[in-house]
């Protein structure tokens, strides 16, 4: 990492620098813009009262930022609900993350009859990376993207990818199943809750974490033992398939047991005032090399940061060569490579590092891409300080979140001065994750359908609207047989 032009370390700096600028306001030049907007002001008093102990401890267990009572002052409440919602999410007991307890359910690919299933997570079973849910019953991966396409880092190793909901979801979706409802939207509010609460509970569930609403995850990994430092890793154990392997086709033909490490991380959840969802991203510092991007620095004057050379990067070996170009896909149980292409590893880059497009004013509260930049670095800076000593979590960067205006229905279109629209993606509206969106990044320059909602919108607020697997699942199997 000593090529990157903003480590953790740096990152870091950059806070401490921003944080002074509240005693150096006579010294502001960015033009209508004082440096105390440019901050997120994310204080250890706000921090500590995430953590369940109301004190911040090394790998210590973090409550769930509450939805229902969310409020929006301004983009910063934003990137703080998705901060606490990861720590959340990441936070261990006995090993097991939150991420893999009872709270959440794995959801499966989808079987020959294209259904998906909630999968129950039970103490001692292994999640599976199989692609036939029905051939093994247990499903809980995939080897492609939502694009199709199949990642790979340096080494040739694939990059799996494991989607769940939490048990809010699931009860919403359950009570809801096969009724018609033209106005159903995803819960926001304590009335929402209310029922899904006593529906649960009458079939014997509690949601002893109900305040989270109604979420859906999705998280990118790789097998841990091809890595330098697993230490710097979250980790789970879990089955993967083997390959009849040849250099443009591979079939599966067998499994095996592996440890994986997470590399990449979306959060998307209801909150008040939100039904269209909240949709963050996540991923680990080392995965790829930034394209060029600007931020604020200690005097008000915009800072252009030039793009990341060569160093040890997880999905690139080579940055003069052509990146975000896709090798190959998955389709049934085989993995194919793309016309001209093996099946081998590309060269990834984000080439819009922190959700924001080199040119263009992102959203209606951050006149230019440097201020947006550097709420979103600041919120960073922040969280790494605040986490004491070696927690596993300091390895892993928040690269935005995007949502629409008053929580109207997305239209699929970003934010830009000549696009302000309701229903455009505001926030980090160019947001992409290296490991999710590889391919489909849009380059370095603004474009009309760089944001989530691009794929996740169909001009209403239904759930089926927003999320690309709510209709296919089917209902929780243990509810319906009583």
């Amino acid at each position: 990492m000593k090529n990157m032009k903003f480590t953790i370390g740096t990152l870091l700096l950059l806070t401490l620098v921003i944080w002074s600028c509240k005693k150096e306001k006579q010294e502001e030049t960015l033009a209508e813009t004082t440096l105390e907007t440019v901050s997120c002001n994310l204080t250890e008093k706000e921090f500590n009262s995430w953590f369940a102990s109301g004190t911040a401890t090394e790998n210590g267990a973090v409550n769930n930022a509450n939805s229902i009572t969310f409020t929006h002052n301004d983009n910063c409440d934003f990137y703080k609900w998705s901060e606490q919602m990861f720590l959340w999410l990441t936070s261990s007991t006995n090993g097991e993350t939150v991420l893999e307890s009872p709270t959440f359910y794995t959801v499966s690919p989808k079987n020959a009859s294209g259904k998906r299933s909630f999968i129950k997570h039970e103490k001692g079973v292994l999640l599976r990376a199989m692609a036939n849910v029905e051939k093994t019953g247990r499903v809980d991966s995939e080897e492609a993207q939502a694009t199709d396409d199949v990642l790979m880092d340096k080494n040739g190793n694939l990059i799996y990818y494991i989607s769940f909901a939490n048990d809010v979801y699931a009860q919403f979706l359950t009570m809801n199943y096969g009724k018609s409802n033209d106005s159903l939207k995803f819960p926001t509010t304590a009335a929402d809750l209310k029922p899904i609460n006593e529906f649960a509970k009458k079939n014997g569930v509690v949601l002893k974490d109900s305040t989270a609403l109604a979420m859906e995850i999705k998280t990118s990994w790789v097998v841990a033992d091809t890595l330098i430092d697993t230490s710097k890793y979250i980790t789970i154990e879990a089955i993967i398939p083997t390959y009849k392997k040849t250099e443009t086709v591979w079939v599966i033909s067998g499994e095996r047991k592996a440890k994986l490490a997470m590399v990449g991380m979306h959060i998307v959840g209801s909150a008040a005032g939100h039904p269209e969802m909240i949709w963050a991203t996540f991923e680990h510092k080392d995965n790829a090399p930034n394209d060029s991007y600007q931020y604020v620095d200690d005097k008000g004057n915009v800072v252009t940061v030039p793009a990341d050379g060569n160093g040890n990067w997880l999905l690139n070996t080579d940055v003069s060569s052509p990146a975000n170009v896709s090798h190959m896909k998955f389709s049934h149980d085989s993995i194919i490579a793309r016309a001209n292409q093996t099946i081998s590893p590309s060269n990834t880059v984000r080439t819009k590092p922190w959700g924001s497009s080199y040119e263009t004013q992102p959203n209606p509260e951050d006149k230019t891409p440097a201020i947006a930049n550097t709420k979103v670095i600041d919120i960073n800076n922040s969280v790494t300080k605040y986490l004491p000593g070696s927690d596993i979590r300091k390895n892993y960067l928040f690269l935005g979140a995007t949502w629409t205006s008053n929580g109207v229905a997305p239209n699929g279109y970003s934010y830009s001065p000549s696009l302000t629209e309701a229903g455009v993606a505001i926030g980090s509206s160019q947001l992409a994750n290296s490991t999710m969106e590889t391919y489909a990044q849009n380059g370095t320059a603004y474009s009309k359908y760089g944001s989530c909602f691009s794929c996740h919108s169909n001009n209403g607020l239904q759930p089926t609207d927003l999320s690309h697997v709510y209709g296919d699942l089917k209902p929780l199997i243990e509810i319906i047989k009583k």
